[in-house]
């Protein structure tokens, strides 16, 4: 009589159960990243508002009339052709009055006279409680110079992950030294939005009197490569960037390639490099293009998005839609991907190795690939808001003598908000989104 086995068998048990377990871990993942645009902007706090791009509006204070007839040379070659090519509705600001009018936009312009008190505070509000592209176009005078009575408009403006692009043209009337303010409220984040096209069309670097800045949580990054990043070539991955995020499909292993040839990289003599070959590179970002403030550091934080990803792409594909309520938390990866610090802390630049002393290729559980995103935050501002003083300050034309600071303090107080900084701190500044092949 042949006895049963028990070893076998509970070899046998044993081997089952690990690989239920590790098949229960598996997401089947997605095989196309089609939907990785639309899965940004629904994950992302700053994509909650998306404004619509059909159309600008722009609200004209008629208490600039004395200084558009002076034929300012910026206005009048610049921007009043630009304003009648995109501007499709146009608000007059008479007093206290606000009236939108029928017309020609270039005769309404010419057209513009001169009303005192005007409601700047109602037009603010209707801008921001919007979802276009506005323009406001002011000499942002009142009788209270010290009042900040734009702070509000910004910082309810700026939570809903947008920016406003301040231009300044300064000129002179009655021996007083003032501006015409251009107040853009845009979406940087956004293709084809106004301020892209001033800069294209308008040539504004052409006029250094005018000065420029844009009030926002969004700074700029430069792609050093096709305006995107540069990933090593092991990887063979196609880019292609939209706003703040990339997407990166990878068409390698990660045994006969990645780890091969980056994780594991050896010199030309076949010895260990002391790290990884970089990863990712070519990523540079503007410090100093958040108005008033200097980004002196910034984190780095990977997320895995296999079930997250492969949730919001089955439900669409089944329903065509998405619910407004999506809501996806993701798991941080620790010990996979670094930053060099030296490399941001000297040149500003963005570049990423492997985790090479703690890299495990277990971390990932998608089946047949991959999807993480790779995030930077800020986390470290030196506050340079006096530098843009003198440009925003202008002269006091109800007290000789004195400066009127209304739109300085409103974006100073704006820049010190604790919610714009909440919404600063723990909002992405740029992700990489990664395709990768499964193991």
């Amino acid at each position: 009589m042949k006895l049963f086995n028990y070893h076998s068998f509970f070899d046998f048990l044993a081997v089952f159960l690990v690989s239920a377990f590790f098949a229960s871990c598996t997401n089947d993942t997605p095989e196309s990243a089609e939907l990785i645009f639309d899965f940004h902007k629904k994950t992302t706090p700053a994509y909650q508002d998306e404004l619509k791009m059909d159309s600008v509006a722009l609200y004209v204070d008629y208490t600039t009339g004395l200084a558009m007839k002076a034929r300012i040379k910026f206005y009048w070659e610049i921007m009043k052709p630009i304003l009648q090519d995109k501007v499709e509705n146009y608000y007059s600001i008479k007093g206290q009055d606000i009236s939108r009018e029928a017309g020609d936009v270039e005769t309404l312009l010419e057209g513009v006279s001169n009303y005192e008190n005007p409601n700047l505070k109602g037009a603010l509000e209707k801008i921001v409680d919007s979802d276009h592209e506005s323009m406001l176009i002011t000499d942002a005078e009142l009788v209270n110079p010290s009042e900040p009575f734009m702070k509000e408009a910004f910082v309810k403006w700026i939570l809903k992950g947008h920016d406003v692009f301040i231009m300044a043209e300064p000129y002179f009337e009655n021996g007083y030294k003032k501006n015409i303010f251009y107040f853009v409220f845009y979406d940087s984040k956004q293709d084809g939005n106004v301020v892209d096209y001033i800069k294209r069309v308008g040539k504004i670097g052409h006029f250094p009197k005018i000065f420029k800045v844009n009030l926002s949580t969004m700074p700029y990054i430069k792609g050093m490569k096709g305006g995107h990043s540069d990933p090593n070539g092991f990887v063979q991955a196609i880019v292609s960037r939209t706003g703040d995020f990339e997407l990166q499909e990878w068409s390698t292993g990660w045994e006969d390639k990645i780890e091969k040839y980056i994780i594991y990289a050896k010199d030309k003599k076949g010895r260990d490099l002391e790290k990884s070959a970089v990863l990712i590179d070519g990523l540079q970002l503007d410090n100093f293009s958040i108005a008033g403030m200097k980004i002196t550091d910034v984190q780095m934080k990977v997320f895995d998005l296999n079930a997250e990803y492969a949730d919001f792409y089955d439900t669409y594909k089944q329903n065509e839609t998405i619910d407004e309520n999506f809501n996806a938390d993701f798991d941080e990866i620790q010990n996979f991907i670094i930053m060099d610090e030296s490399a941001y802390k000297i040149n500003s630049i963005f570049r990423l190795y492997v985790d090479r002393e703690n890299y495990d290729r277990a971390i990932f559980n998608g089946s047949p690939y991959n999807y993480f995103k790779i995030c930077f935050f800020i986390s470290g501002i030196q506050e340079n808001v006096e530098k843009i003083k003198d440009q925003l300050v202008f002269d006091d034309r109800f007290k000789k003598g004195y400066k009127n600071v209304s739109v300085f303090e409103s974006v100073k107080q704006t820049l010190e908000d604790k919610q714009v900084n909440e919404f600063l701190a723990n909002n992405p500044i740029y992700s990489i989104y990664v395709k990768a092949l499964d193991k």
